[in-house]
């Protein structure tokens, strides 16, 4: 009698038991129903000037600026260089950045220059990146620009290891800028084709009244 006791006190205890681990299974399954998805952006960079913000308009920008950030772009576009010669084929070409932003004398003379080094450290596999290494300036007695820039050059293709080696130098710049944008652009169509790639990408520089009419390259020892 007393054993048939236990086994039915047991009984009840794994019954009990199993409605229990049923009712936590199906708690589980459930919870999909109860969640929910937040929308965050990650910092793209530690220096929050390379971080993304709201969008604000060229006035509030300003003219020196935005000027400076055309430079800087501009300068970026004389010198990078990354293992991919299709890369380099495009920037020589008629409608590329550096042929909208220069005069033909400058765009011709970057061709046989820094274009010529560029095609040869792609065919190398070979990367270069650019900093402005200072201030940008005009003197009161000059009509170029003052850029100084700092080169990174890494020569090694997929060492990790390797350091890059640096070069510096500085860029007279005789530039011409102006507020607004080019009256020969419509931008609104001109930004969303190339964007949305229904034609190829299109640089937003190239929207800007500026442009470089002659260029000088001093190279520090």
């Amino acid at each position: 009698m007393i054993r048939k006791l236990i086994t039915f006190l047991a009984s009840l205890v794994l019954i009990a038991l199993t409605i229990a681990m049923l009712f936590l299974a199906s708690a589980i399954y459930d919870s999909a129903n109860k969640t929910s998805v937040d929308t965050f952006f990650f910092q793209t960079n530690r220096l929050s000037e390379m971080r993304p913000g709201a969008p604000v308009t060229a006035a509030e920008i300003g003219e020196t600026a935005m000027r400076e950030m055309l430079i800087k772009k501009y300068v970026n576009e004389y010198f990078y260089a990354i293992p991919d010669a299709e890369n380099i084929a495009r920037r020589t070409s008629r409608g590329s950045t550096l042929f909208h932003l220069s005069t033909p004398n400058v765009f011709n003379t970057w061709i046989q220059t820094e274009g010529e080094t560029i095609s040869a450290m792609a065919e190398q596999k070979m990367m270069r990146m650019v900093e402005i290494d200072g201030e940008i300036y005009k003197p009161s007695d000059s009509d170029y620009w003052v850029v100084p820039y700092v080169l990174y050059t890494w020569t090694n293709a997929n060492d990790m290891a390797s350091a890059p080696v640096i070069t510096r130098g500085t860029l007279l710049m005789d530039v011409f800028y102006a507020p607004g944008t080019r009256d020969t652009f419509d931008v609104g169509n001109y930004l969303k084709h190339g964007y949305n790639r229904f034609e190829p990408a299109r640089e937003p520089a190239t929207i800007f009244r500026f442009g470089v009419r002659n260029l000088e390259q001093i190279t520090n020892d």
